[in-house]
């Protein structure tokens, strides 16, 4: 007995010195303020999907000496070939970490041995060879914000990676094992299992990734497909069941979140995630599940994306705009009476707009709790799911009146549902997961994903500016010339968007740097790249329908205009609008020491035009000085005046892969400009 009680002290010793942060609680509702309002502002342009900017501005601000206990390390070796991973302590004060990643990752591969599939998932994350292995080195850090990061010199690394795991977390698991031998293996793989996890994660992860938070996606998705059959043993009415690792690590979380075990699978953001993903039990090969994984996987992780670089330059929240408060009542909730001024509601005609649909709303489960932005034909709102678990917990709610015939709006919406499934495959736009008309009104509505931010258009200061908003087109176009005209037409009629200059918006906090810019357009040509890549159009693309949320994730919003491509003619307003979007992003985006402003219609005429200004508004500095002679002017120059110009004539709508070249040259610029270190969790 006394034994055992000992044995339980040391477990609980350890868990309290671990620093496992309790998950966001989806329901919350909190004041956001600004890291620019803190006094933070940071360059990086690192991506995590963990912790706090400050957290991590910290951390990758320690030189890589301070970060990690100097004493320990253990060199990972792969064996492709043969299917081995071997574990070599540099020293005899690391052998115990390599004894346990070794035996953790043992206890993984026996408990896979009856799902070949799961098995074969598990072997492409560690041996991919388009990983582009490089020599691995395991480190322990009491700094790090996370189980475990990936970090590597720069972006297209020359020498070792570093695998970064929190050493809190790495003692926990080796004094939980040590004070438990009487665990089976599969318990034992149990506890190990979030360190065991973010190493095949990092491992995993590509080298030089195009694009960061699709890679993300990808290797999250095949590790939740083994996590899944790890963790759980089956399914029965609707109920996932634990397996003996499953029921260790359950219990682990408990403990650590606060959550009670009963609610795990329902306020705990990983496992309610994974609840979703019950189908993949049936351990069939990955590729069968994997579009639908993808999603799912996807929407967990924009909630937790974080850009350091974007993130630290959003504004706060602003008291007219704060959420309401809000709490549980036996099955009703309560929150306080909308009132202008207050929760987004800006003048007499949002609040009788709210009054209007707040009921309705009711009866379907969603609770409003703040008016976010308006529209053409109606308002978005955000709201507080309590009606279909398999939505977040937090939701927008777009409303617009119907115009015309009841029945013809309603079959726009069934439109729009199959749009929306369609493009939930593309990793940078909001997910639209239902719609409907509202009963005995003439509403329709759609829920959609919360992204809490700013539009672009905002952020930048060229609300109102830009082109009239323009619909879904009816088919397919039949000739170059009728996208032009569509185009033609809707820069004519920007004059009609100055209302939103009446609305609230907030710009950037502070002057944004040359990498930071860079980041920017660099995520608008990955979303239109990610849309067009599935075989859509956006036709109503501009800095308006792109949304920056508050940790610095660009998301297109919106979705009313997009429309199947059936001919390169169907991309024709795509690459029109992008020309005059980037001409606005480069010329109006908040940078220190920019010269004149020149209009973009002048800018748009002629390549001479463009560079002319370009050289008379220049926002970008000395970037040989700060490239350290890697990049020059005119390079920079050369890749901004082909962007706009083969836009502008339509260059890409006939040769898509001079558009994913372009797009690749300005990635390697921004890359050989920062020269930066690449961490990622």
């Amino acid at each position: 007995m006394a034994k055992k009680k000992a044995a339980e002290q040391a477990l609980r010793a350890a868990l309290d010195s671990w620093n496992w942060r309790p998950p966001p609680n989806p329901r919350a509702v909190t004041a956001v303020d600004s890291p620019a309002s803190r006094g933070l502002r940071t360059d990086s342009s690192v991506t995590v999907f963990s912790g706090d900017i400050e957290e991590w501005v910290h951390y990758v601000g320690l030189p890589q000496e301070e970060r990690v206990e100097a004493e320990i390390g253990v060199r990972v070796l792969l064996q492709p070939d043969l299917g081995l991973a071997a574990f070599e302590a540099e020293n005899d004060d690391s052998r115990w970490l390599a004894d346990l990643l070794r035996q953790g990752l043992s206890h993984l591969q026996q408990a896979l041995q009856a799902k070949p599939n799961v098995r074969k998932a598990l072997n492409e994350l560690l041996f991919e060879p388009s990983n582009a292995r490089l020599p691995v080195r395991v480190l322990l850090s009491p700094e790090v914000p996370s189980d475990g990061a990936r970090e590597t010199d720069r972006e297209e690394p020359i020498s070792d990676v570093r695998v970064v795991l929190h050493s809190r977390l790495a003692r926990y698991v080796h004094e939980a094992l040590l004070a438990r031998p009487e665990l089976s293996n599969e318990q034992r793989l149990g506890v190990c299992w979030s360190l065991i996890s973010a190493l095949i994660a990092e491992l995993a992860y590509p080298a030089s990734p195009r694009d960061r938070f699709a890679a993300k996606v990808e290797v999250f998705a095949k590790m939740a497909y083994v996590a899944m059959n790890v963790l759980y043993a089956g399914r029965k009415g609707g109920v996932l069941f634990t397996s003996p690792s499953g029921a260790i690590y359950e219990a682990m979380l408990a403990d650590s979140s606060g959550i009670g075990r009963a609610q795990l699978l329902e306020q705990h953001p990983y496992l309610r995630m994974l609840g979703r993903l019950g189908f993949l039990l049936r351990a069939e090969p990955y590729a069968s599940y994997a579009d639908e994984v993808r999603v799912a996987v996807r929407e967990y992780l924009d909630s937790i994306y974080l850009r350091l670089s974007l993130a630290g330059a959003m504004p706060g929240v602003s008291s007219v705009m704060q959420p309401m408060n809000f709490e549980h009542k036996a099955r009703k909730v309560r929150t306080q009476k909308p009132e202008i001024l207050r929760y987004g509601i800006l003048d007499r005609d949002d609040l009788d707009a709210w009054k209007a649909v707040a009921d309705s709303f009711q009866d379907l489960g969603f609770t409003l709790l703040r008016q976010l932005g308006m529209g053409e034909f109606g308002r978005v709102y955000e709201a507080l799911n309590d009606n279909n678990p398999s939505f977040p917990a937090r939701v927008a709610l777009k409303v617009d009146r119907i115009v015309g015939k009841k029945k013809q709006a309603i079959l726009e919406a069934e439109a729009a549902m199959s749009v929306g499934r369609a493009l939930s495959r593309a990793s940078h736009l909001i997910r639209l997961y239902d719609t409907g008309k509202l009963r005995h009104q003439r509403y329709t509505y759609h829920v959609l994903q919360l992204i809490e931010g700013d539009t672009l258009d905002n952020l930048v200061g060229v609300t109102g500016t830009e082109h009239a908003s323009v619909s879904r087109p009816p088919s397919a176009r039949v000739s170059d010339e009728e996208g032009a005209v569509e185009y033609e037409r809707a820069v004519s009629q920007r004059g009609g968007e100055l209302w939103r200059r009446s609305r609230m918006n907030l710009p950037f906090q502070h002057a944004l740097s040359t990498a930071t810019v860079l980041d920017l357009l660099t995520s608008v040509l990955l979303w239109l790249e990610d849309v067009h890549r599935i075989g859509y159009a956006i036709n109503d693309l501009k800095n308006g329908n792109l949304m920056i949320s508050r940790r610095g994730q660009l998301k297109g919003i919106d979705l009313d205009s997009y429309a199947p491509v059936h001919s390169p003619k169907d991309k024709v307003a795509d690459y029109m609008f992008l020309a005059v979007s980037l001409i606005l992003l480069l010329f109006s985006a908040p940078v220190a020491n920019r010269g004149r402003h020149l209009p973009w219609e002048k800018l748009i005429e002629s390549e001479s035009q463009l560079r002319r200004g370009l050289a008379e508004a220049w926002p970008f500095g000395d970037v040989e000085r700060q490239s350290a002679g890697r990049v020059t002017e005119e390079e920079l120059t050369q890749v901004f005046v082909d962007l706009v110009q083969r836009s502008r004539h339509l260059f890409y709508t006939k040769r898509p892969e001079l558009f994913s070249e372009d797009v690749g040259r300005l990635i390697s610029l921004k890359r050989r400009l920062l020269f930066e270190e690449m961490v990622i969790d």
